[in-house]
């Protein structure tokens, strides 16, 4: 049956019971419209969030190489890293230690005795030499190893370690040599505490 309803124009429309029904339900949905709305910012607000606070975490999982502690610890790895961060102390000390003897040196010419020019720049480049030297062999001596995976440049950084280590001993040896000899005398005697940075040589 047909039931007439008030329109908001003033006119009168006729309604069948099932369209009455069918607005009716309409009405509900569109009245629900903005909750719905809210809920869908929502939802996909914290989709598109998590990415964003996730990313960075999982990118520095990713990226965690380059630390001993992003290995497991006894691998080649997580051994060879923590080599090189001892080598790196070790040669921020030897290059301090070698430019203090360089000075230490140079400070002959305070006595009113020129300092050795050539004495000074042979040590400069028995330095530079000694480093290539190093790196030289103890690549060789990683090889040698015939390991496997990373290993080889493991123990090639374990013999850089060795070798920096004994060099710096002998430069702090050499500077508290010279420290000990007098002011007046050391352009005379410190060459005699020099001889032990080129060891094989004076066997």
């Amino acid at each position: 049956m047909a039931v007439p309803v008030q329109v908001a124009s003033g006119q009168k429309r006729t309604f069948v019971p099932h369209q009455i029904k069918r607005s009716q339900r309409m009405k509900k949905i569109l009245e629900k419209l903005p909750v719905l709305t809210r809920f869908l910012r929502i939802f996909f607000g914290v989709w598109v969030l998590v990415p964003v606070f996730i990313s960075p975490i999982a990118s520095a999982e990713v990226e965690c190489t380059d630390r001993p502690e992003c290995w497991p610890e006894g691998s080649a790895m997580h051994t060879g890293l923590l080599l090189v961060q001892q080598q790196k102390a070790v040669e921020k000390r030897l290059a301090s230690k070698h430019d203090e003897l360089i000075k230490l040196v140079s400070s002959s010419s305070s006595t009113g005795i020129p300092a050795d020019g050539r004495l000074l720049a042979a040590l400069k480049t028995q330095q530079a030499a000694w480093l290539k030297y190093r790196a030289e062999e103890c690549e060789l001596i990683g090889s040698l190893t015939g390991a496997g995976g990373t290993w080889p440049s493991t123990y090639a950084n374990k013999c850089e370690l060795n070798h920096s280590e004994q060099r710096l001993r002998r430069v702090r040896s050499a500077i508290s040599c010279i420290e000990k000899i007098p002011l007046e005398k050391r352009p005379f005697e410190q060459n005699s505490c020099l001889q032990q940075l080129a060891p094989l040589t004076n066997k």
